[in-house]
Parts: C-alpha cells; sequence; structure tokens
C-alpha cells in the first residue's frame, strides 16, 4: 500500500499496540502527534479548529470504555473528521459506528486471529477465515502468498458420533467422571441383570425387564429369583447391591454438577476434545477471537485459562467453548487435554515468557507438535526459537499496529499476515497487498 499524501494523524492511546501503530505511520512517512492517556482538555487542544494539521484521529486502549468515550469526544470537538477506533465487544462497536458516521472500528483481537489460525488449522497456512463460500486461505505458492482453498477439515456425522462417545467414556473432570461412572455402572447391572432374569426364569425380554426394574426401584420382588437355584439368588443380591452402590455414584456426581459452576461439558460443543482439535492457551481477547474462528472453521477446541475470574472464562462458558482452569505450562494438563491427539497448540496469553514456557512444555512432550507462539516484540521468543525450535511466532502487535496504520491512511483491510519480513494487508474481498513503507529519509 503506497502512501501518495503526507497527513498528520493524532494518535491517541497508550501501551505495546499503539507503539506499534505510531511505528507503522512514521515508516510510512506520516507525521504523527501523539496523546498517551489525555485528558478531554488535551484532546481539544489537539483537535482546536485553528489546528487544521491534524488529518485523521486513531483511538487505541484496551478497555471498550475508554475508546467509546474518546471517540465521543472527538467527534464532538472535530465533527466529520476520519476517525479509527479500537473496539473488542462487537455490540460496542456496531453501536458506535451506528452513531458517528465517519467512524471505523476494528479490533486486535479481529485482526491477528486469521493469521493465528492459519497455522493451527494448517501448518502451511499464512491465513485463514471463513467466508460466505466456506473456509478460505492463504499460502506461499512460489514463493508468493496466494489465495488457496483448504481442505475440508469437518468431521463427518459417524466421526462425530464417535467422538462424542469417545468425550462421553473419557470425560475431563472428577464429577464427570463421577457421574458418568454411576450412570454406565447402573445401566450395565440393569441389562446384565434382566438378560439373567429372561434365560434363567424362562421370561420375555420386556417381563424380565419390567421384574428387574420393580426390584431396582424397592417396589416389588424378584419372583424368578425367590424360586430360583442359589447361584441365581447370589447373582441377584449382588447385583442388587451393586445397583444401590452404582445409584449412589452417579447420584452424586449429579448433584456435584447442578451445584458447582462447571466449564466443560459432558456432551456435545462444549465437551473437551480428545483427536485433532486445538488446545488454546490463554482466554483473553485474542485467545477468545481465535477460539470462536477455529469453530467457525470446522476445528474441535479448548481453551487454557488460568485466572479463574478472568472476564472472557464466562464468555466462554456462554459460547459453549470448553475452558479448563489451569497452567498450560503444566505438562499434566496438557496429558489430561490429550495433547497427543491434537492437531496445534497455541499460546496466545499476554505474557511472551509464559507462551515460552507454555510451547517448551508441550513439545517435551510431543516434538512433532505445530506450536503457535503470541509475542509482542517478539526479541525473547525468537532467541528461544532459535536454541529450543519452540514454534512459529507472530507478533501480534506487529501485525494489529501496521493494519490500523494502513487503515487509517486509506486502505479497505481488516486483517493481515507477515511473510518473509513483510506484512501482507487481507480486505472483506480476500484481496492481498503488502504494506509499502517509505524509503529511508522521507
Amino acid at each position: 500500500m503506497a502512501i501518495s499524501t503526507n497527513p498528520w494523524v493524532l494518535l491517541i492511546g497508550v501501551g505495546p499496540l499503539a507503539d506499534a501503530t505510531a511505528t507503522a505511520l512514521t515508516g510510512a512517512g506520516v507525521r504523527v502527534r501523539r496523546l498517551d492517556d489525555p485528558a478531554d482538555s488535551a484532546i481539544r487542544d489537539a483537535l482546536d479548529d485553528r489546528n487544521d494539521q491534524i488529518d485523521r484521529v486513531v483511538v487505541i486502549s484496551r478497555f471498550d470504555h475508554a475508546s467509546l468515550r474518546i471517540a465521543l469526544v472527538v467527534e464532538h470537538v472535530r465533527p466529520g473528521i476520519p476517525l479509527l477506533v479500537t473496539i473488542f465487544d462487537r455490540d460496542a462497536a456496531a453501536h458506535l459506528q451506528a452513531t458517528v458516521d465517519n467512524v471505523q472500528v476494528l479490533s486486535m483481537a479481529d485482526i491477528v486471529a486469521p493469521a493465528l489460525a492459519g497455522l493451527c488449522f494448517d501448518p502451511e497456512l499464512l491465513w485463514v477465515s471463513r467466508g460466505s463460500a466456506g473456509v478460505e486461505g492463504i499460502a506461499a505458492v512460489d514463493g508468493e502468498p496466494r489465495s488457496v482453498t483448504p481442505a475440508r477439515t469437518a468431521p463427518r456425522r459417524t466421526r462425530r458420533m464417535f467422538e462424542s462417545l469417545h468425550a462421553l467414556v473419557r470425560p475431563f473432570d472428577a464429577s464427570a467422571r463421577i457421574l458418568v461412572i454411576g450412570l454406565l455402572g447402573f445401566v450395565g447391572v440393569l441389562v446384565l441383570e434382566t438378560l439373567v432374569t429372561m434365560i434363567e426364569g424362562g421370561e420375555s425380554l420386556i417381563d424380565a425387564f419390567y421384574t428387574v426394574a420393580k426390584v431396582t426401584v424397592t417396589v416389588g420382588p424378584n419372583a424368578a429369583a425367590d424360586s430360583g437355584d442359589d447361584w441365581f439368588k447370589l447373582f441377584s443380591a449382588i447385583a442388587m447391591l451393586a445397583t444401590l452402590g452404582f445409584a449412589a455414584v452417579f447420584t452424586a456426581g449429579l448433584v456435584n454438577r447442578l451445584l458447582d459452576p462447571r466449564l466443560t461439558g459432558i456432551l456435545g460443543r462444549s465437551a473437551v476434545p480428545r483427536r485433532d482439535h486445538v488446545v488454546v492457551v490463554g482466554l483473553g481477547q485474542v485467545g477468545l477471537r481465535l477460539c470462536m474462528l477455529l469453530r467457525d472453521l470446522g476445528v474441535p477446541v479448548v481453551s487454557v485459562e488460568q485466572n479463574p475470574d478472568a472476564k472472557n472464562v464466562t464468555r466462554g462458558k456462554d459460547l459453549r467453548i470448553p475452558v479448563v482452569v489451569g497452567s498450560g505450562a503444566s505438562q499434566g494438563v496438557l496429558r489430561r487435554l490429550s495433547i497427543d491427539g491434537a492437531r496445534a497448540l497455541a499460546a496466545v496469553t499476554s505474557d511472551e515468557v509464559e507462551n515460552i514456557a507454555i510451547a517448551v512444555a508441550a513439545r517435551g512432550l510431543r516434538d512433532d507438535l505445530t506450536v503457535v507462539l503470541r509475542a509482542g516484540s517478539g526479541e525473547a521468543a525468537s532467541e528461544t526459537q532459535s536454541l529450543f525450535g519452540v514454534g512459529s511466532i507472530r507478533d501480534v502487535y506487529g501485525i494489529a499496529g501496521t493494519v490500523l496504520a494502513a487503515v487509517a491512511l486509506g486502505s479497505r483491510a481488516t486483517t493481515g499476515f507477515p511473510y518473509k519480513g513483510t506484512l501482507y494487508l487481507v480486505d472483506e474481498q480476500r484481496n492481498v497487498e503488502p504494506f509499502v513503507r517509505a524509503p529511508a529519509g522521507c
């Protein structure tokens, strides 16, 4: 994307994303005025009618309410000025766009999620998303990023049934295991006793089941056992005691799951997957959007979050994304998440060193696992990668900051991805173009 003008941009924001955006704007030959955490009066001074230098405004904040407030102040002070704002919540973003005509809203999580998901979906992909025609990807073809159609990965119905049964007989958390053991034991004893009663007592299947059911709920005797051989009486007594025990186990598991809030399920989308899934460690804004995108692509996903009080834990539960509370750097947790059968692991916490620890732990269990790391400047991760080969690194601030800079200068891009030292922009029509920096000295 070449820059033909030399505008003034007012950048309001503090933090690594604002720093990366300022760097990209300056690298494109744009003059930037920076306000880190300004009061309303400072914004009014910067946008005063006598100061006609500012051509457009970029507002960056980790907090949606702060971005929203600053955007409304800017619109009040200088109505109609082109305005780019970062907001994570899609409802809040839609409300702002409906209120202010000249505003464009993006979020770092939406910008970088396709670049992270591409590697998780297929190590050969640079970028992947879901469009109106299905799954759409970008890969390197003859040394250049080209649009490709990834192979369909959504499991067939028979495979989904098998995976559901697998999740049922191998549940993740203890209460689910207690519940399943009690249920399967209860049903197993009931079926076995029905078959034995049918054979020994010469009864039909319906009559035998009716007799056993009466005994199980203690509303009637088993006439076949009363008049049967000693071994049959002994078998019937053991079956009644076993049924009582399994019923107690089932009740304990059921009560535990009803009374305690659970972040994973036993069946369905909220069950922890066991095969061909992606483990996403870190359920911040980037992690949540990555989970949502992978699920839209038909890839089973499970998220790991160390802080049980994190805001997006509740959001993940509402979206029926299985969330496991624990440390992604723990090999015990990773084993329980069936890392041996996983498609990929994405370490996307906000702590770069923690992401490295997670990647090293995962590679310690399985050295051929596809690992994607979220990095900031990428310096520590790059050094570790050169020593241990921990995985593929994505500088999320660099990607998002460059896309925001391009959009502020008129690009229609919504996401981007890196390739061979160049950041490529992708718009809603899946057109790809490189972000071109200005020559040195310009």
